[in-house]
């Protein structure tokens, strides 16, 4: 495509476009037919800027008072794959061990990628009552 047809369907002239407003005309408007195309071939977009309302917020979940005698569940995401994660994890696992040693921490691998969901593990922790977690993507 020639690059002035197509400033012009973006509604910019070449003239503006090189800084010159002498020559600035816009693309004239037509309205779209049904393959959204105008009448004069230009094709309608949709604006990409960022929606003005905000998505519902969700409340973090309370604190708990104390970590003594609770159990804690360490869940390697796998961000980086291979489980490259797990010498941070372990570690942590072995601070609370040595520092605080009422706490029981339990290792889990999420399975799947980071960005999918893993309900047995979700219902595995709410069964043995689990009081927190630690999701890591450390690596």
């Amino acid at each position: 495509m020639d690059r002035r047809k197509m400033l012009a369907l973006l509604g910019i002239s070449p003239a503006l476009a090189a800084g010159t407003s002498a020559f600035a005309r816009t693309a004239p408007l037509a309205a779209p037919d049904a393959a959204g195309c105008g009448s004069e071939g230009l094709v309608s977009v949709l604006n990409p800027g960022i929606e003005t309302k905000l998505a519902n917020r969700v409340p973090l979940a309370p604190r708990l008072a104390t970590l003594q005698g609770k159990t804690i569940y360490v869940v390697d995401f796998d961000w980086g794959g291979m489980q490259q994660n797990g010498d941070v994890l372990h570690e942590m696992q072995r601070w609370f061990a040595q520092h605080m040693p009422s706490v029981k921490t339990i290792y889990k691998i999420k399975s799947g990628n980071f960005v999918t969901d893993d309900p047995a593990l979700w219902k595995e922790i709410a069964d043995n009552h689990g009081d927190a977690v630690i999701i890591g993507v450390a690596g």
